[in-house]
């Protein structure tokens, strides 16, 4: 996840400068949502369900510009 580690020792130092640990609560935060949805999409996968009749997000979105 180099985003994540990115984010991370980006607010690290401003942290340290800062003496305030809101910046690392903010990445934690911004975090905790994807982080948590790995099992659920990975159950997903390994269910075997038919995913082919969803719409491809990148084509609604190029009808619409």
């Amino acid at each position: 996840m180099p985003a994540f580690e990115q984010e991370w020792a980006a607010a690290l130092e401003e942290s340290r400068r800062a003496f305030s640990l809101a910046g690392l609560y903010g990445v934690v935060q911004v975090w905790q949502a994807p982080v948590a949805s790995v099992a659920t999409v990975d159950a997903f996968l390994d269910s075997g369900r038919d995913d082919s009749t969803f719409v491809d997000l990148e084509e609604i979105r190029s009808r619409r510009g």
